[in-house]
């Protein structure tokens, strides 16, 4: 009996030793994460944090530019968060697990890209959902990221996501090369670079132009004195 009681305390301060690991880092992860504020801006958890970071998002996909743009990504020891729509995985099959294996986040960005504000309840739960268990599915995990396409979302949107464990991510910049424009490199880089600041989460598109501009861009990032924020930091 006294043999079993010793095993029985040892079990015991086992598991506490285990949980109080688990709470330390999990608050050392709060520390020295970031949130995201009302302006869609990445802001430290710790108040005293010096480093200037950008965080680089590219939306749309899976795409026939998705491995370059991983390339340049890894050329730059970046992460980055790529919002899909799982129409797109039928053309490109295998893409969405190769970026997930290659380390990267895969954000839910609804199944066909509608405009949620103008959807009904019924249609927006079906294409976060359909989303969701696509993302599941290929590559066994959920999503943390929604984005709404368009950066157009409801009250009952925001609601649905939050139930899903997501956190709501926009943006507060971007390259704007959905414009015709923004084909030019200059346009491309300006449209990014004038309102870069700390924190920035920085829309981007797997375009040909966009794949094509990304290593300058990072590169100029880099030279501002900038580094790439990782996803798995963004505590909320």
């Amino acid at each position: 009996m006294k043999y079993y009681n010793i095993i029985r305390i040892i079990f015991a301060f086992l598991i506490l030793a285990n949980l109080t690991d688990n709470i330390a880092n999990a608050e050392g992860i709060k520390k020295t994460g970031y949130y995201i504020n009302k302006n869609f801006d990445l802001i430290p958890n710790d108040k005293t944090a010096t480093k200037k970071i950008v965080l680089i998002t590219i939306d749309d996909g899976p795409g026939k530019t998705d491995k370059d743009l991983t390339n340049t990504l890894k050329k730059h020891n970046a992460k980055a968060i790529f919002f899909i729509n799982g129409i797109h995985d039928k053309d490109y099959k295998g893409n969405i697990k190769f970026l997930f294996d290659e380390g990267f986040s895969i954000g839910n960005h609804t199944w066909n890209h509608p405009n949620l504000k103008k959807s009904k309840e019924d249609i927006i739960k079906k294409e976060i959902n359909n989303n969701t268990k696509l993302i599941v599915k290929l590559t066994g995990q959920s999503p943390r990221f929604f984005r709404p396409p368009y950066g157009i979302i409801n009250t009952y949107t925001k609601s649905l996501v939050k139930k899903e464990g997501m956190i709501y991510m926009n943006w507060s910049g971007a390259a704007k090369d959905w414009e015709k424009g923004a084909k030019d490199e200059k346009i491309f880089l300006k449209n990014v670079l004038d309102g870069l600041h700390d924190g920035q989460i920085i829309l981007l598109h797997g375009y040909p132009w966009t794949t094509k501009y990304l290593d300058n861009l990072m590169s100029e990032i880099e030279k501002k004195g900038y580094s790439f924020a990782n996803p798995s930091d963004i505590t909320e």
